[in-house]
């Protein structure tokens, strides 16, 4: 019998924000999802928090898991105070079908 491939059923979501929309608390940077847009440049209210996984990209840099936690209302970013305002941040959420 030969093997075959079963696909995944996986979808990936984008949105983006600058760092400059988040709040300090403490060292960390919280930005609340209603500051981000997705894909096609309209807002969002609330991040599904079903996914399967997640990638963050602080400037074009992946980020290692562990350093952001996101719920339905923001994502935040650990150490994330001593970002520079300007800085890109996009979430990349992948989801099961």
């Amino acid at each position: 019998m030969a093997a075959s491939l079963i696909p995944p059923n996986l979808k990936s979501y984008k949105y983006y924000a600058p760092a400059s929309a988040g709040t300090v608390t403490g060292s960390d940077l919280v930005i609340a999802a209603t500051a981000f847009v997705d894909d096609s440049g309209a807002s969002i209210t609330a991040f599904n928090t079903s996914f399967a996984n997640l990638t963050l990209f602080i400037n074009g840099q992946p980020q290692e898991n562990g350093v952001s936690a996101v719920t339905s209302s923001d994502l935040t970013i650990t150490d994330g105070a001593t970002l520079d305002p300007g800085d890109p941040i996009v979430l990349n959420l992948v989801y099961n079908f």
